[in-house]
């Protein structure tokens, strides 16, 4: 099967504003930057009431600005998605929450509602990066896949292996974020517990690992597909497959990228994946 590497970018529907994306990328600039209003008008005033109307106002405003001027740039949202540092949009909100912190440090101490607008900041921001930067695979993926040809199509879990630890460490990882603020709640002398809630960012990873994927092996590349996300990787990027009594598995050419894995028992047409691939990926002779 020949592979080819052109792009939808041409396509009317790749340069079209998105209102929904456009929403979503406003929200996501404005949690980042309004706690940074809240810090300057909080040398004018340190009653909580106007510092929270503040950051209402200014989430407001920049929300508007930035959602307008997303919707008037046309291919913005396929130009992002085909970026591999697109995940950046997902770690940004924890270096603005530092340099919050960092700069309140420096200059003066934070009212008490400053430090919680931060951490709400950062935890939205980190949720509208997921879901920003899922958006704009998505439409990467849609622009490209335009006349792509579909070789097979599998839908499968991860290997049973792999889901028992991806829930064993949600479990723990959740058990230890709550209880740790409880035990800061009840002991006061042991407030370092309360830092254990930020556990529970680290099994963000692993919050669909039970849920099937659907797989889709095209001319283009290799097509994942999770509810309401799409993801395409070109062949370029893949060197090689494995088949494993528990798993078929498909490797990055990169070492720091996760491998893709399939459950072996979920993957009805087996022998035509394995066929496809070995056509894409296989050693040639």
């Amino acid at each position: 099967m020949a592979t080819r590497t052109e792009t939808g970018l041409g396509q009317p529907n790749a340069e079209s504003p998105d209102a929904s994306y456009a929403i979503v990328a406003g929200l996501y600039v404005a949690i980042l930057l309004a706690p940074f209003a809240v810090l300057v008008f909080a040398r004018v005033t340190s009653n909580g009431g106007l510092l929270y109307l503040g950051f209402l106002a200014a989430l407001t405003v920049i929300a508007t600005v930035v959602g307008w001027t997303v919707s008037r740039t046309s291919g913005l949202a396929v130009s992002l998605g085909g970026r591999t540092t697109a995940w950046l949009l997902v770690v940004l909100p924890f270096v603005w929450f530092i340099g919050v912190f960092g700069v309140a440090a420096m200059v003066t101490e934070p009212p008490g509602i400053t430090i919680g607008l931060a951490i709400v900041s950062t935890i939205g921001g980190m949720f509208l990066g997921l879901f920003l930067t899922g958006m704009s695979r998505t439409r990467y993926a849609a622009a490209v896949l335009i006349g792509a040809e579909d070789v097979v199509e599998w839908e499968a879990r991860w290997p049973r292996r792999w889901r028992h630890f991806s829930v064993a460490w949600i479990v723990i990882a959740s058990v230890l974020g709550v209880g740790g603020v409880i035990v800061q709640l009840v002991w006061s002398d042991l407030s370092w517990a309360g830092n254990l809630y930020f556990l529970i960012f680290l099994w963000t990873p692993f919050a669909g690992a039970a849920n099937p994927r659907t797989f889709r092996v095209t001319d283009v590349g290799l097509v994942v597909e999770r509810p309401l996300q799409q993801r395409l990787r070109p062949w370029s990027e893949f060197e090689s497959y494995t088949v494993t009594d528990t798993a078929l598995i498909i490797h990055p050419s990169a070492w720091w990228r996760p491998a893709y894995r399939s459950d072996r028992e979920d993957v009805e047409e087996l022998d035509a994946a394995v066929e496809a691939l070995e056509e894409i990926l296989g050693d040639d002779e």
